[in-house]
């Protein structure tokens, strides 16, 4: 998609963030001469000039008043919600008196949501437009509305508050579409934009932009003299940042709980240093308590929330770390954080998760020290990290791992007989029987010799996984370095590359230290 001066026409991509670049194109020249500049003198004309760039709605009533040398320019529509004077459609746009020139501009239409629907907002099987489908109604959407702004946009995947949520009405049919500002392809969180399309009848219920004139410095990566590479800042946000310990007690004060937490935000400059509007101070607890989780643990897991992104704040190019899409916060400061004697992950509340931690970033697992495999082995399926909630042990150099796990993630249907010892497992047409300390295998009423029986361990029965996953079509791999087991299901999937390697190590460390220390 073409990017013009056409708010609509919207850059969807990732952020500047590790291992993901991306440069936006240029805002071209037919901007400049739609918007040449215009001494205003009266309230009428500045109506004028708004209107011409296309930035008050056709249906709302426009106000000017002269402030300073800015034309400040009020709109609202004729709707307003039920018993109150709010409006559903409303904005204001600031004009220099001198040139006619675009300082600021916000525009939002509100929806009322609270209404009754025939059917369960979150039921997504009455759903008739996919997300890509509702991506594309939003972008045409903003492109009717022809606002004329010197700007480009970027996709803008991070989550929202659950407050913010909360009070924006949100469910599953009524999808948002989220936008920032970018300059030169790189994030600007400070301005941006959203369209909420029904997925139901794929109809636009709300949007909002929100757009202000920014010097920008440097005005690019490639300008920034002494930027630091996202490995080095890495580094020196791994080496900075610790988590603190506070008690949390939000919802029951009489039941505080111990906690390790991260602040609000971190951010450093281009050039890798902490000044002091970015720094920030561990608080202290009074009472002289040694946690029963690792602090080092817990500070591996809290960062594995965050993303590293090279983005532009309030101006200027700086590191930052920001919660991944996945995570999900009340509001900011309350964002999710480790018992500090359970390492249980827990909300705001004090409430358990119960979703896991997302996996680390590259830059996390690139910025912490190197740490020697701990665990036995660990599953790699189909490229994806397998979390079991059982460990996997080695036996004659044999994998053995929790059958109930392994094929139930196989899709096999499976019996247990708690007296003869026997382990059933049935899929497509093969069915495989394993007793417990047999050396022998029944697959399709034929005998197979095992080199690794079946063994019971910590009252779970473990059963060999090549053999297992081999019967039912798997193909089956080992990485000796990793200790990975690799398994593929599907047809012409290429191998993890060294990097994907080290990365799944990564996290299965992370994993396993974790349940080492329950």
């Amino acid at each position: 998609m073409m990017i013009t001066h056409k708010l609509a026409k919207t850059l969807l991509a990732v952020s500047l963030s590790f291992g993901a670049v991306l440069a936006a194109a240029p805002v071209p020249a037919a901007y400049a001469a739609e918007v040449a500049a215009v001494k205003i003198d009266t309230a009428a004309q500045a109506i004028d000039r708004a209107n011409a760039l296309h930035l008050i709605p056709a249906a709302a009533k426009a106000d000017a008043k002269l402030v300073d040398g800015i034309w400040e320019i009020t709109f609202r529509g004729e709707k307003s919600f039920p018993r109150t004077t709010n409006p559903y459609l409303a904005g204001f746009i600031k004009l220099q008196a001198k040139d006619g020139k675009v300082t600021e501009y916000a525009a939002s239409l509100q929806s009322d949501y609270v209404v009754e629907y025939p059917s369960d907002p979150n039921d997504e099987s009455t759903f008739k437009f996919t997300v890509e489908e509702v991506r594309d109604i939003a972008s045409k959407f903003v492109e009717q509305q022809n606002w004329t702004l010197d700007v480009q946009w970027m996709d803008d995947p991070y989550p929202i508050s659950d407050y913010i949520a909360g009070r924006e009405f949100h469910t599953a049919r009524m999808h948002i579409i989220r936008y920032d500002r970018s300059h030169n392809g790189i994030r600007d969180g400070s301005n941006g934009g959203y369209v909420t399309v029904d997925r139901v009848t794929g109809d636009v219920r709300a949007y909002s932009v929100y757009w202000k004139e920014q010097t920008y410095s440097p005005n690019s990566a490639q300008n920034a003299a002494g930027l630091i590479t996202l490995n080095e800042a890495a580094n020196r946000f791994y080496s900075a940042v610790d988590p603190f310990l506070k008690w949390q007690a939000i919802y029951d004060p009489e039941q505080p709980r111990l906690i390790y937490a991260l602040h609000p935000q971190y951010l450093m400059t281009y050039d890798g240093k902490f000044p002091k509007e970015y720094q920030w101070e561990n608080p202290t607890i009074p009472e002289k308590i040694k946690p029963a989780y690792s602090s080092v643990l817990a500070k591996k897991r809290l960062l594995s929330m965050y993303d590293l992104n090279l983005e532009y704040v309030g101006g200027k190019l700086a590191y930052k770390l920001r919660l991944k899409p996945e995570i999900n916060f009340f509001q900011e400061g309350l964002q999710p954080s480790i018992d500090a004697n359970t390492g249980a992950w827990l909300d705001f509340l004090n409430h358990p998760l119960e979703k896991p931690l997302p996996d680390a970033g590259e830059w996390l697992e690139q910025a912490a020290p190197f740490v020697k495999v701990g665990y036995a082995a660990a599953f790699l399926w189909d490229n994806e990290l397998l979390r079991l909630e059982n460990e996997p042990f080695i036996q004659n150099a044999y994998t053995l791992v929790p059958f109930r796990e392994l094929l139930t993630k196989l899709g096999a249907k499976i019996g247990w007989d708690p007296v003869a010892r026997k382990v059933t497992a049935s899929k497509d047409g093969t069915t495989i029987v394993l007793t417990v300390d047999s050396d022998t295998a029944i697959i399709n009423g034929e005998t197979k010799k095992l080199e690794a029986p079946a063994r019971i361990k910590n009252g779970r029965t473990y059963v060999p996984a090549r053999l297992v996953l081999e019967t039912f079509g798997a193909d089956v791999g080992w990485n000796d370095e990793s200790r990975l087991v690799i398994v593929k299901t599907a047809d012409n999937m290429p191998n993890p590359s060294a990097d994907e390697l080290k990365k799944h190590r990564f996290q299965a460390q992370l994993n396993w230290e974790n349940k080492a220390l329950k």
